[in-house]
């Protein structure tokens, strides 16, 4: 039966990516017919993994072709246009196999740069200069003093293009410099890729818009930004070192450099496949996060840092559960809060709604004689937007947690985390890693675009991995969280009135809270250090009767007239990505 299901899933799968979305969207209407699709898919054990290595170059292959295709028309209509941006190469250790490839890739612009700067250290200085006037057709200046060499002071006052020695430059990386920056950009930065020994381009990075929280614990951005004076990142990035360009951008950030970082969603850079991981500069970084942060040791090694942010207080935290019946799925959570939980200034709100078992009625009046723990009544119909808001209203707390009652907390210091995070003024809404019972990815972010409205990102994906662009295992900024474990101050849940209860019940309610906070300034978080599972399949059903898939349509049609934009352009995501699997694949040239 299992097989039977997995064929039928997979069937309909491949009909719905052939047929015309106008067709989907009609099948989309009938209650009954996307009730036995769901139902099948979920029993089916369908899992949403990483393409093949075949897949992965055969779609980058398909887009390569298409973004060529896409420059080449620009540059036979671009006219005589000139690129006023220098290029800075920074040779962090003289390597002439490495100078080759930078020094070809420069020689084949479609457009000449400014100028060229070949930044290295003292003892390189003089190589450099008998090196690469034999290689170089084009006008260059060696220094080893960024931010004394008095040959610079003009310079340093134009536009540049920041690389190391090493990159491969893409042939329309100067027209591409000259067409696509926007007129307020301060700093801009593309998508890169990896050359591998055979110089043959793969695994594209294509990364999200300005994203400050994975720049801190994965620096995402390492190479190929666009400054619009080289003089702040001379004076502001330190001596020579690998990681020159994510320092910087890190202090952009944590000192408040820039206003306007843009992202352009094109290829334009490959680097070498020996990059160095962040953990291996913690040293180099710790004295910039000590003001702010402390870099924790998780017993792990992975290539990312951890942040936990310095905390003024121990604000209270107010643990809101909902639930009906259900005694041993709150008892597993309860007590797994009660035992594991580091955090201890903190109140578990038990909100129970219409509880007709009297074994769970007599043990949640057991739990109401916890000094930590209060039991709240809510006899009105299932909403869960009401009930929580309802409980909040009674909450106690700075900081209000939305817990389902189907958590189980793994990490001691989940709570400790996230508040430590919550806590920040720029950031609203914190959500956790939550897995499912067999240790699956169940949430690690919500990504606006998928199924039309909103989705997990890395969805069914194993526990341990690290995701794209190590994506699971960095702490990092997302359009949203899920409230099945969110943290969110008092404040911020109030200015935006709560969970939506008249139009958003029961899905996306906490999407449209995250989307409500980013519009007061603050951006939200996924902190991956945070991790509980959540048993999902146990404490709801999925969407597989008419009556829920009628539900779920009126819900979602809510929120894509509300946030349309958002769902057309996620900040936290790529547009080059597939919205039709929830597992950061390449978009297909069909679906662009």
């Amino acid at each position: 039966m299992q097989f039977v299901r997995k064929l039928i899933a997979n069937l309909a799968k491949f009909i719905i990516n052939y047929t015309p979305n106008t067709w989907v969207e009609s099948i989309k209407k009938h209650p009954k017919l996307v009730a036995a699709y769901s139902n099948n898919l979920h029993k089916s054990g369908l899992m949403y993994q990483l393409q093949t290595i075949e897949e992965q170059k055969a779609s980058y292959l398909a887009y390569m072709k298409h973004q060529n295709a896409q420059m080449s028309a620009q540059i036979k209509s671009s006219g005589n246009k000139v690129c006023e941006s220098m290029l800075l190469v920074c040779v962090e250790q003289c390597n002439s196999n490495e100078l080759f490839v930078t020094l070809e890739s420069i020689k084949a612009q479609r457009l000449p740069f400014s100028n060229v700067i070949f930044w290295c250290k003292n003892a390189d200085e003089k190589h450099l200069n008998n090196f690469l006037p034999k290689h170089c057709d084009f006008e260059f200046i060696v220094t080893s003093d960024l931010v004394g060499d008095a040959r610079l002071n003009k310079e340093k006052t134009k536009a540049s293009f920041i690389v190391y020695s090493g990159d491969k430059l893409d042939s329309y990386l100067t027209l591409a410099l000259t067409t696509h920056i926007n007129l307020d950009a301060h700093l801009a930065y593309f998508d890169t890729d990896k050359l591998n020994a055979a110089q043959i381009r793969e695994y594209p990075d294509f990364k999200p818009d300005w994203n400050p929280d994975l720049q801190l614990t994965a620096g995402y951005i390492n190479s190929g930004i666009w400054i619009v004076k080289l003089a702040s990142f001379a004076k502001t990035c330190g001596p020579l070192s690998k990681f020159n360009v994510v320092k910087y951008l890190a202090s952009c950030y944590l000192e408040n450099i820039y206003s306007t970082i843009q992202h352009i969603p094109l290829v334009m850079l490959s680097r070498p496949t020996n990059i160095i991981s962040l953990d291996k500069a913690k040293a180099l970084f710790e004295p910039m996060y000590n003001d702010v942060a402390s870099i924790i040791d998780t017993n792990n090694a992975l290539p990312t840092l951890s942040l936990r942010w310095h905390l003024e207080c121990e604000p209270l935290v107010s643990i809101i559960i909902p639930t009906r019946n259900a005694m041993e799925l709150v008892r597993a959570c309860i007590d797994s809060i009660l035992k594991k939980t580091n955090y201890t200034n903190y109140e578990i709100l038990l909100v129970d709604n219409n509880s007709d078992d009297s074994e769970s009625i007599r043990y949640f009046h057991k739990l109401n004689e916890h000094p930590k723990i209060t039991l709240l009544s809510y006899d009105k119909q299932f909403n869960y937007s009401a009930i929580n808001n309802f409980a909040a209203k009674r909450a106690k707390g700075e900081v209000l947690a939305l817990v389902n009652n189907d958590i189980e907390v793994i990490n001691p210091d989940w709570l400790l985390n996230m508040v430590s995070h919550v806590m920040r003024d720029d950031i609203g809404c914190v959500g956790a890693k939550l897995l499912y019972s067999d240790n699956r990815i169940q949430h690690a972010g919500v990504v606006m675009g998928y199924g039309g409205g909103a989705g997990h990102g890395h969805k069914y994906f194993p526990g341990d991995h690290y995701g794209y662009m190590n994506r699971l295992i960095a702490t990092q900024n997302y359009s949203a969280v899920t409230a099945a474990c969110l943290l969110i101050t008092q404040k911020d849940f109030w200015a935006v009135e709560g969970l939506n209860e008249e139009s958003l019940a029961i899905a996306f309610n906490d999407v449209d809270l995250c989307l409500k906070v980013q519009q007061l300034g603050r951006r939200n978080l996924y902190c991956a250090e945070a991790i509980l599972y959540h048993h999902e399949s146990v404490s709801r059903g999925h969407e597989d009767t008419p009556e829920k898939v009628l539900r779920f349509k009126s819900e979602l049609d809510y929120l894509k007239a509300t946030w349309s934009e958002v769902i057309k352009a996620d900040p936290a995501y790529n547009p080059n990505l597939t919205l039709k699997r929830e597992n950061f694949a390449i978009k297909s040239i069909r679906e662009a």
